[in-house]
């Protein structure tokens, strides 16, 4: 987080002050200054007595040390007036596009300006990638011996296993994603996509342009990312938000998948860190392991009124122990994800058009084709009928 000039952090440095000097009464002098946005300073001021600065318009932030060395020097966001101590080196930067600030100290002063090298560099609050537009976005039910023979094309696009394997090949590697994997194709790289026999495979995919440069690009290419679960999180808002047909869902599903792309950089740096606790441990080993086969059991038996209960009798564990199993990993409640999943299953099946809507809520075990529209159009904000036609309009 940025600190402010009113806060105890800048305290070696100096002070805030209210109301501005009334130099007609003081033995004082003022310089008028003005500055424009610039990332690189090498020149800083210093006087050998106190230094009011006044900022008349813009946004400013002030770099301050006590010594001349490029590594010192902290950044404040300039609040209110400011009064820096003696000997304090200097210098008054904008951050709006244009600034004008009163710079006053006695009329009597010593002033030993200093060039220090290597320069600092001013690290301003600017986007480093920046998603341009998603070109498209859908989810893909594949059988058993399913073969796309491949292609490449001039956007990046991104593929998340939601269930099942895939295999795909890139510019001739192979590699394999299980459920809740992702990879990213970039422009220009041919890929292929297959499902192995005797297997299903369900995924996302997500076609975009993104403005970056290639250092950031080569971090995001040739490699599958396991699972996540801010990721797992983030697609499966950025999913529902992409049904849910309210006003700004285009600008919020925007920023959810440029979110994803961050924490995937993030990840190269996280995962890096030598001191970070490793989470292989037995205890965590354990728990990844119970959840994946709970969750496999849930998704096995989706077609019956599975309950909690059951699911404490099946994995004998208590219901507190199951709270917590999944509110720690998935940041909901048990019930809550298999209510989730059979919706998001019913959604499949509608799009898939082989069924009633009253034959998808009896198989899914719903009580009543009345509670399980009620549930369809609280999560998505349209009945189940009217989300069959927006598929078939399509």
């Amino acid at each position: 987080m940025q600190h402010k000039t009113s806060s105890s952090h800048f305290s070696k440095y100096g002070a805030v002050y209210d109301h501005p000097i009334d130099l007609s009464s003081t033995n004082m002098i003022c310089r008028e200054g003005e500055a424009t946005i610039k990332e690189s300073f090498s020149l800083f001021n210093c006087f050998d007595c106190e230094v009011y600065i006044e900022v008349q318009s813009g946004m400013a932030a002030l770099i301050v040390s006590e010594t001349a060395e490029t590594d010192t020097f902290q950044v404040f966001a300039v609040h209110r007036y400011v009064k820096l101590k003696p000997f304090v080196y200097f210098q008054v930067a904008a951050v709006s596009s244009h600034i004008t600030y009163r710079l006053i100290t006695e009329a009597e002063y010593i002033s030993a300006p200093q060039l220090i090298t290597p320069a600092y560099q001013y690290n301003r609050i600017l986007p480093q990638i920046r998603v341009k537009e998603i070109l498209g976005y859908y989810y893909a039910i594949r059988d058993s011996g399913y073969c796309f023979e491949g292609e490449a094309h001039s956007y990046y696009e991104l593929t998340y296993v939601d269930r099942g394997t895939l295999i795909t090949e890139i510019d001739g590697v192979e590699y394999e994603l299980q459920e809740r994997d992702l990879i990213i194709y970039g422009p220009d790289q041919f890929h292929n996509q297959k499902i192995r026999n005797g297997n299903s495979c369900s995924y996302v995919t997500v076609l975009f342009e993104m403005d970056t440069d290639n250092s950031h690009v080569e971090y995001l290419l040739n490699k599958v990312f396991p699972y996540s679960k801010k990721i797992y999180h983030l697609m499966k808002t950025l999913v529902n938000e992409s049904s849910s047909f309210t006003p700004y869902m285009d600008s919020l599903v925007l920023c959810l998948f440029q979110e994803i792309i961050i924490r995937l950089l993030q990840s190269e740096y996280v995962t890096a860190e030598p001191d970070k606790k490793p989470v292989t441990d037995a205890r965590q080993n354990y728990h990844n392991e119970l959840l994946e086969q709970i969750l496999t059991y849930i998704d096995n038996t989706i077609y019956e009124p599975i309950t909690v209960g059951e699911i404490c009798q099946k994995f004998s564990m208590s219901r507190s122990s199951l709270q917590i199993l999944f509110n720690e990993n998935l940041d909901q409640t048990p019930k809550k994800y298999i209510n989730e999943l059979k919706l998001e299953k019913s959604r499949q099946l509608i799009s898939e058009g082989r069924y009633t809507i009253s034959e998808i809520a009896l198989m899914l075990g719903f009580n009543s084709i009345h509670y399980f529209s009620r549930a369809f159009t609280q999560k998505y904000n349209m009945a189940p009928t009217e989300y069959s036609k927006t598929i078939f309009k399509s």
